[in-house]
């Protein structure tokens, strides 16, 4: 037996640890209802490691065999921790930096892989100098962020104020500034050891993850290679030179990009297991446990003992259902015009709580092909929005 400190509680990976037969101690923000039962301790914020160490140094703990995160804000303390304790996985405190902080990550990428340009928001830049050096509209958002939290694009001085207004801060570093992208955009969620890129997926979103803050719906489909063969080609082309170039760890990586006409332009990426419900369609659709892989990474397995993937007989997406205002849906109305393979949504009208991305529940649905998956997404997503089919 051992023990495993996860950083951040997220079922599949919790599951992932007991199938190993060891023990888990979830260091955690809040508590929450799944850790009942087990050993677990709280802190203010996982992203500081000193506070996190202290946690868990305080906790006693003689048997640790492996430090996990699931979450962006742990990357940076499961490297302190693991260095200190002398653990498998990335210990390397400035390369997690490099997949923390959207700054340094440009910074450091390679000349042939193309980028926003990207600044600091000091706490004295001014709106004209990034208009006059990145254009407009631009984006800003935490340089530390994770998911579209805090991201907005800014084309006027009024709106600079009024998103950053008390959130900025006296801190040289916290906020960034990019040029936009245009196109659309899309993930590549895959696997990289030994140097190389052992597999990924490329999913494409609905509509832009950022526009989530302004009322729209999250969704996102796995592609096929039969009808995107080239574009995945050149996806899995534009993960080998990032990631490379960054100097990646063995990890389970999650990296954002944009299809501007014919360029594909990188967006971000972290060395951790996607978020939303990108890692259950991933595992629906090639049979590849990002969750699991995660783990044995960080226990010093080999990636290519825990990688068997399938070849797709259906390719899977996922919905983040909303409440729009005048709009009364319960779970039943879905039912009643769409199939699920998982579908979860309040009973009753405006029940139920809402989470990340505006999300009030949440739906996976699958097809042969993308021309229906899309088309059959896009059907769900309009009905969502106005309660007509």
């Amino acid at each position: 037996m051992g023990t495993v400190i996860v950083l951040g509680y997220r079922k599949g990976i919790a599951d992932a640890v007991a199938r190993r037969g060891l023990d888990v101690f979830h260091v955690e923000r809040k508590a929450k209802e799944a850790l009942a039962g087990t050993r677990f301790a709280l802190v203010d914020d996982l992203e500081d490691a000193q506070e996190v160490l202290r946690t868990v140094l305080g906790a006693g703990l003689t048997d640790v065999v492996g430090v996990v995160t699931g979450h962006e804000q742990g990357v940076f303390t499961a490297a302190l921790l693991r260095d200190h304790l002398g653990l498998p996985g990335d210990r390397d405190w400035a390369r997690a930096l490099r997949f923390r902080d959207k700054y340094l990550q440009k910074a450091a990428l390679p000349p042939d892989v193309q980028r926003a340009r990207c600044e600091y928001i000091g706490p004295h830049t001014t709106y004209a100098e990034l208009a006059a050096g990145l254009g407009t509209p631009f984006v800003v958002k935490p340089a530390n962020g994770a998911g579209s939290v805090g991201a907005a694009a800014i084309g006027s001085e009024r709106e600079f104020v009024r998103h950053l207004g008390p959130r900025r801060g006296g801190a040289d570093a916290a906020w960034v500034a990019e040029s936009f992208v245009g196109g659309r955009e899309f993930n590549i969620d895959g696997v990289w050891s030994q140097g190389r890129l052992r597999w990924c997926s490329v999913s494409r979103f609905h509509e832009r993850p950022m526009s989530t803050n302004t009322g729209a719906v999250l969704a996102s489909q796995v592609l096929s290679r039969k009808e995107n063969a080239e574009f995945l080609d050149g996806a899995r082309a534009l993960a080998e030179r990032a990631l490379g170039g960054l100097g990646a760890p063995d990890c389970v990586f999650h990296l954002e990009a944009f299809e501007d006409g014919d360029d594909l332009v990188f967006g971000e990426c972290g060395t951790r297991t996607p978020g939303a419900h990108h890692t259950e369609i991933v595992q629906l659709t090639h049979g590849v446990d990002l969750y699991d892989l995660t783990v044995g990474l960080a226990l010093g397995e080999d990636a290519a003992d825990l990688l068997a993937p399938k070849d797709p007989d259906a390719y899977f997406a996922y919905i983040y259902l909303r409440r729009f205002e005048g709009v009364e849906l319960t779970r039943a109305d879905f039912e009643k015009h769409f199939a699920f393979h998982e579908l979860s949504y309040p009973d009753t009208v405006g029940g139920g709580g809402t989470g990340s991305y505006g999300r009030a529940g949440h739906a996976l649905v699958s097809a042969p092909d993308n021309a229906r998956l899309g088309e059959l997404m896009g059907r769900i997503v309009e009905f969502n929005e106005s309660g007509r089919v």
